[in-house]
């Protein structure tokens, strides 16, 4: 024996490497299990494998080994991408949009506000914990990726687009959605990092319109629009219409820069949306042609921001759309039987004319017309009674009317009258000096003193000096 006791760890010692605890073994009250010496060799008698705490660190080691392996097995890991510049938080905006103020929501409330309506909105997705959407939005569909949620947004466009349909009213900002007891059933149709850089593509599209159809969806707002044709999007529209849901289309934001037929808009079956400014008039940026239907408020919008608030002008054609599927679901919600082509047939029919029907379609979309109106059956008109010509019964007012013009004609010239002979004897008068006029004394003529001869009556006159 060396003269040292067993050496061991004691239970509130820190364990340090390169250095050995040596504990007293009267302290200890029994044999050391540290097993190490001062050298760093092993203990005689005990075995050569470190003891629980290195068997331990290997099985770490071991595992790790492992799933470094399983990893490069299921093949590389891509690296993580940047995540894009997301757009900035809104504001508070006091005033009403003036969109409000032409479609009146507050009319259209009493008899419908979109209950059990679900809108799909295709888009950049939309920010589902947004303060006055939240509990609106349902989780949706990454159409991009083909998996995931789309209930976030970082450009937020998808999000500017929904508050025109769902928001409620928070605080003291009067805004609020055309249709707020409906949902949104988000479908993000274009990638974040590509939005507005990238064309938008066909495929991505129909693969949004068929997944929201299949989710119960009444309405689909495309928000964006392709440049392009594409079988694939022609059939899901055609799909969507087959099951009776209305789809509708934003026309674009090129109609300044060639003015292209955009896709689904250019469809026949699907109802397309232009965008027209406070004056009234047709956005410049807007798509026109005569395949559109509809316009709607699409310049200086106030709508939700994407993370909270309210952003104040907002442009584009996406916001029209989103006008007009709220309108869309209001009318639903109150004429729930209602088929497809009915549906198209009001809102076209109670739009407020435009000038132009390929810059304006139909006209202006008419949300409380599109609930209140009666469409007529589209059965053939029964033809008109004959022609009778009508009785002439003079209106008693009517002859009120020409007796008064009468008798002010007539007095009206009396006074003409009047006044032409007072400006004609006035002059007169007064040279007069006001006084009457005296008829002159007439001529007398000289009596003879003695009479003549008298003149008998038959006698022959006396013959003169010429007879």
């Amino acid at each position: 024996m060396t003269g040292y006791g067993r050496r061991g760890r004691q239970p509130d010692a820190p364990q340090a490497r390169g250095r050995t605890v040596i504990a007293d073994p009267h302290r200890s009250g029994g044999p050391a299990t540290d097993g190490v010496t001062r050298s760093g060799g092993p203990v005689a008698g005990r075995p050569a494998t470190g003891g629980p705490a290195r068997a331990g660190r290997r099985r770490v080691a071991g595992g790790v080994v492992v799933g470094l392996a399983a990893g490069l097995l299921a093949g590389p890991v891509p690296p993580a991408a940047a995540a894009p510049d997301c757009a900035q938080a809104g504001g508070q905006v006091a005033a009403p949009s003036w969109a409000q103020q032409v479609l009146a929501p507050e009319q259209v409330w009493p008899f419908s506000q979109g209950a059990g309506v679900t809108v799909a909105v295709l888009g950049s997705g939309v920010d589902g914990d947004h303060p006055q959407l939240r509990g609106r939005v349902e989780p949706g569909y990454d159409a991009v990726r083909g998996s995931g949620r789309a209930d976030t947004d970082c450009t937020g466009q998808g999000t500017r687009v929904a508050g025109l349909i769902v928001a409620r009213q928070a605080g003291p900002s009067p805004f609020a959605g055309l249709a707020p007891s409906a949902r949104v059933l988000p479908v993000r149709v274009v990638d974040d990092r590509a939005f507005g850089a990238a064309p938008v593509d066909p495929g991505v599209l129909a693969r949004g319109i068929d997944w929201a159809v299949d989710r119960g969806a009444r309405v689909v707002a495309v928000t964006v629009a392709a440049d392009r044709d594409s079988a694939a999007l022609r059939t899901s529209v055609r799909r969507a219409v087959v099951r009776g849901v209305l789809v509708v289309g934003a026309s674009g934001d090129r109609g300044g820069d060639g003015n292209p037929v955009s896709y689904p808009a250019g469809y026949p079956e699907v109802l397309a949306v232009g965008a027209i400014g406070p004056d009234g008039r047709r956005w410049p940026k807007s798509q026109y042609g005569p395949y559109l239907d509809l316009v709607a408020p699409g310049v200086a919008v106030t709508t939700t921001q994407r993370g909270s608030g309210l952003v104040e002008a907002a442009d584009g054609t996406a916001l029209a759309c989103g006008f007009v599927a709220a309108a869309v679901a209001l009318t639903l919600a109150k004429r729930g039987g209602a088929p497809r082509s009915e549906l198209v047939r009001l809102l076209t029919v109670t739009a407020v004319p435009g000038a132009d029907r390929a810059e304006y379609g139909h006209g202006t979309v008419n949300p409380y017309g599109a609930l209140n109106d009666q469409l007529l059956p589209q059965a053939r008109p029964a033809p008109l009674p004959r022609f009778r010509p009508a009785v002439d019964r003079p209106d008693p007012a009517l002859r009120e009317s020409r007796r008064i013009a009468l008798a002010g004609a007539v007095l009206a010239l009396g006074t003409v009258l009047v006044i032409c002979a007072v400006a004609l004897t006035l002059p007169r008068v007064r040279r007069r000096r006001w006084r009457a006029a005296v008829a002159p004394a007439p001529a007398r003529s000289a009596q003879p003193t003695e009479p003549g001869p008298p003149v008998q009556l038959f006698d022959d006159p006396e013959p003169g000096p010429g007879r």
